[in-house]
């Protein structure tokens, strides 16, 4: 696997003190006025602190937004002061406020690039994820697995009102397990055969457990979909876990063997320290997880997670009025 520093698709932007102690201030009365940061009140409040965020980050964050930026970008800054307290054995035990500080700088980031949404399917609906490592989860292809690699994807990319962008914040990773991230950047060289086959409607990607869970669906029927679409520099729609192509279609499967083997072998490491945001255009990158070993002793690696859209709109008939959460098709 490469490192990540000669990928010219992945930016880095390290911030100061100075540069952040604005934003802190605003976070800290938030935080004091708040019982819970999935008030969705909370998200016009914070849009309106965009001057609040130094101007060098709102710029890159402007990209990000447009697409005219990095498809991977990452946010680093002074390791915040506050603690979180210690990573819960599962989602639904995590304690609101310990980590109320860090959801609002998230959020204070997240709302100059997109909308904030979320699924009834995942977490109750809750805006604010987690992904941490479950005992009984190790080796799934979810965000909770830990012993396995969680195989490169695209998130949620079954749905056409899929995330576009995902904006993950460390809050602790104490063996430095990094997220692996590859760009649409490799693709520009697909054959021409291949980018044909790959254009067509000829594969079925599947929710993931987590969603068929938490939708009591056993046995999803399968929409047929292109994984590569948009032109001469193509998006992604890639779930190789989740994705099957039509009995005897062999040029299709084989297709799509060949783009996995190059968007695996073009994975480069980002290694993250609490505090540190990432934000991944999930139409150009897919990103996975390096395997790591759990010790569900409070110490575990621990993310937060927010999907974000461009057009809140084009999900709403699938929302219900004032929720930020989708139904699942």
């Amino acid at each position: 696997m490469r490192e990540s520093a000669p990928v010219p698709d992945i930016q880095e932007i390290v911030l100061t003190a100075q540069e952040t102690r604005r934003a802190d201030d605003v976070i800290r009365r938030l935080v004091s006025e708040c019982d819970t940061t999935d008030d969705l009140g909370l998200l016009a409040r914070l849009a309106e602190h965009r001057d609040s965020l130094p101007v060098r980050l709102t710029d890159v964050l402007a990209r990000v937004r447009s697409r005219r930026g990095s498809a991977v970008t990452v946010i680093r800054r002074p390791r915040p002061d506050e603690n979180v307290g210690p990573t819960p054995s599962h989602w639904r035990r995590r304690g609101h406020a310990a980590t109320a500080a860090h959801d609002l700088w998230l959020a204070m980031v997240s709302v100059q690039v997109g909308e904030p949404v979320c699924w009834q399917t995942l977490q109750e609906g809750r805006l604010f994820n987690d992904v941490l490592p479950i005992e009984g989860q190790e080796h799934a292809q979810t965000g909770h697995s830990s012993m396995n690699n969680l195989d490169f994807h695209v998130e949620d990319a079954f749905d056409d009102d899929r995330c576009d962008v995902l904006a993950l914040l460390c809050l602790r990773n104490r063996d430095l397990t990094a997220t692996t991230v590859a760009t649409a950047d490799e693709l520009v060289d697909v054959g021409a055969e291949d980018r044909e086959l790959l254009s067509r409607p000829c594969f079925a990607i599947l929710p993931d457990p987590e969603h068929l869970k938490g939708s009591g669906t056993v046995d999803p029927s399968p929409v047929w979909r292109p994984v590569l679409f948009g032109g001469s520099r193509p998006y992604l729609r890639v779930d190789p876990a989740y994705t099957t192509t039509a009995p005897g279609d062999d040029a299709s499967a084989r297709a799509f063997s060949r783009l996995c083997r190059r968007l695996a072998g073009a994975l480069v490491p980002v290694r993250l320290s609490p505090g540190d945001l990432l934000l991944i255009d999930n139409y150009r990158a897919v990103h996975g997880r390096e395997p790591f070993r759990p010790r569900y002793d409070g110490t575990d690696r621990w993310l937060r997670k927010l999907t974000l859209t461009f057009d809140l709109q084009q999900s709403s008939g699938r929302r219900r009025t004032g929720s930020r959460a989708l139904a699942l098709s």
